[in-house]
């Protein structure tokens, strides 16, 4: 007996993999999924039957005999942060399809993705989609390719050669031999092309056969059926269903699996050891992530299959990690130090000042931890799991050293309104999101505007450089406060300023500024204005055509040199120089 391949589905962002699954299922995961792209695996079922009812005229053609019982897609994100979650999928592949965007070639996941095929020495088909977004060309829903091309124009059908061509070229770059479907001369040594379309469902008659084709010819000792293994799965999610609490969505890819059976995975503190109270498995062509109808319950499955399990300590189990079914106490101390490991080189904990970071998968963790590092962010602490007092507490150590880095990332978890009021009381930052690029995105532009509104807070505390020229025939009042009209020569001149003369004597402070009658808090180079002074006297410490400038601390000066220097025009920073010998600070 031969069991189900595993096929995973890889390549670039937005080049349509989920798009491609919801043809095949017709289904609609992809417009349901947070902003419209893959992040998490999912899994998903095609019976046999139902390939060979898509199927039928091409099978009958090439007299093709399908005796799988089906294949088990496994989907994958396409994001560059999710390198560790694709190769995961990648490793448990028998066959994969490889996407790429007919329009847009060869990119950076693709790369990746190839490198990972060739790693683990994945067999796979090229499915070159969205041809129908070709310029000029005529749709023909759920058509063979070979049909669908023979009514294409003439100056269409070359500009996708074209097209082809530039793919084969940039795969045999990378040491592909690749040609379109029907021009491959020998399936062992060539990679399948099959042009596609998700949108019209052209193509996928040819792409679904040479999958299921190809995987049964040249890998049938590879899916030999092993019954009488335990069974290794991958934890996809941790779910609620109604009436057995939670649950755990598993990829079963090798082995058998049963009822009663005794299985160990990970939790966020240590290894579970669990018995298997009920197994349940979607139906066909739902995708695990995002099923439409409810599980069908059963005794036993075999890999491979998506299969939905209800066990004990499910509630404390990590997404992401792997489980097994253990024959023996030997077996189990031996997995159960497998699965620490696991969990060790995901989870940090660490001294530095840095975020604090939660996420709903190990995938999600590995991911964004590596996200997160590229940009330079600096992480404290990530676990998996809902945000806790505890989170806001590490966080709110790290604000009071640094306000930038004492935050709280939650991606994809809940946050009970108890936890998010203790996080407001602290003045801890939570950010949350669905979609990965979104966290980092919004954490970046608070950051900025944070930096903004300190440096404008700060900014507004010092003296900045003030010289001014008091203007003659202009004096409105002697004294108690001396009204004067001045002109700004350089810099800028606020409200509460000390003001020395050129001898550095202080004369006394600005309590107002006047424009045309109308009051402000500063005035700017160029500016005429009428200012009062408390402390002096008209004709005795001000005099006319007097320069004054606002008593600048050295500290003041300092900091605009260290911190401020881009704000401050060239005359601004000669007048600081002039300030400083005025008051003897020359040589600091």
């Amino acid at each position: 007996m031969l069991r189900q391949p595993i096929v995973t589905v890889l390549g670039h962002v937005d080049h349509g993999k989920t798009t491609l699954l919801d043809a095949v299922r017709k289904s609609s995961v992809q417009s349901r999924e947070a902003g419209a792209i893959t992040q998490h695996v999912g899994a998903s079922e095609v019976p046999v039957s139902v390939i060979r009812e898509r199927c039928e005229k091409l099978l009958g053609k090439t007299k093709l005999s399908l005796t799988l019982p089906g294949l088990l897609f496994i989907d994958t994100p396409g994001h560059e942060a999710f390198a560790n979650l694709r190769k995961r999928g990648g490793s448990i592949a028998d066959i994969a399809i490889l996407v790429v965007d007919i329009n847009q070639g060869i990119q950076n996941q693709t790369k990746e993705a190839l490198d990972i095929l060739r790693e683990y020495k994945v067999p796979f088909i090229v499915a070159a989609t969205k041809v129908d977004a070709m310029s000029g060309w005529i749709a023909d829903k759920n058509a063979c390719f070979s049909e669908t091309l023979s009514r294409q124009r003439l100056d269409v059908q070359e500009h996708l050669d074209k097209k082809l061509y530039e793919l084969v070229g940039s795969l045999y770059e990378r040491g592909f031999s690749a040609e379109r479907f029907d021009r491959v001369e020998d399936f062992t040594k060539q990679i399948l092309i099959v042009p596609v379309s998700a949108r019209t469902g052209e193509g996928l008659q040819e792409l679904l056969m040479y999958v299921a084709g190809l995987a049964q010819k040249f890998l049938e000792k590879r899916l030999e059926l092993h019954s009488d293994q335990g069974g290794k799965g991958s934890i996809l999610e941790v779910r609620e269903e109604p009436g057995l609490g939670k649950t755990l969505d598993v990829i079963l890819y090798d082995g058998s699996l049963s009822e009663g059976d005794t299985i160990v995975f990970a939790t966020q503190s240590n290894v579970a050891t669990s018995k298997v109270k009920a197994l349940l498995k979607p139906k066909p062509l739902d995708e695990m992530r995002d099923p439409r109808q409810k599980f069908n319950p059963v005794k036993q499955v075999f890999a491979a299959s998506g299969v939905k399990i209800a066990c004990e300590h499910a509630d404390e189990a990590l997404a992401g990690s792997s489980i097994y079914c253990v024959k023996n106490a030997e077996e189990e101390k031996k997995l159960k130090e497998a699965l620490l490991g696991e969990v060790r080189k995901i989870v940090v904990e660490s001294n530095e000042l840095g975020a604090v970071f939660k996420a709903d998968t190990l995938g999600s963790l590995e991911a964004i931890t590596k996200l997160l590092a590229s940009e330079k962010i600096s992480v404290r602490r990530a676990a998996i799991g809902p945000v806790s007092r505890h989170d806001i507490v590490e966080a709110n150590g790290v604000r009071e050293k640094d306000a930038c880095k004492g935050v709280v990332f939650a991606f994809n978890v809940p946050i009970e309104e108890e936890v998010r009021k203790f996080a407001e009381e602290n003045r801890v930052k939570i950010f949350e999101e669905k979609v990965i690029y979104n966290l980092i995105e919004t954490y970046k532009r608070w950051v900025d505007e944070e930096k903004t509104r300190e440096k404008k807070e700060a900014f507004t505390k010092l003296v900045p450089p003030a010289k001014i020229m008091v203007l003659p025939d202009s004096c409105f009042r002697v004294n108690h406060p001396c009204v004067v009209g001045v002109e700004v020569m350089e810099g800028t001149l606020r409200k509460d300023v000390e003001l020395l003369n050129a001898e550095g004597v202080e004369v006394g402070r600005v309590q107002g500024i006047q424009h045309e009658k109308k009051p402000l808090d500063e005035a700017k180079k160029g500016q005429q204005i009428a200012v009062s002074i408390t402390g002096p006297t008209f004709g005795r410490q001000v005099f006319a055509k007097q320069l004054l400038y606002s008593n600048m601390s050295k500290e003041d000066m300092n900091t605009i040199a260290e911190k401020y220097k881009q704000a401050f025009s060239e005359g601004e920073h000669a007048l600081i120089s002039e300030i400083k010998k005025i008051k003897g600070y020359s040589l600091f």
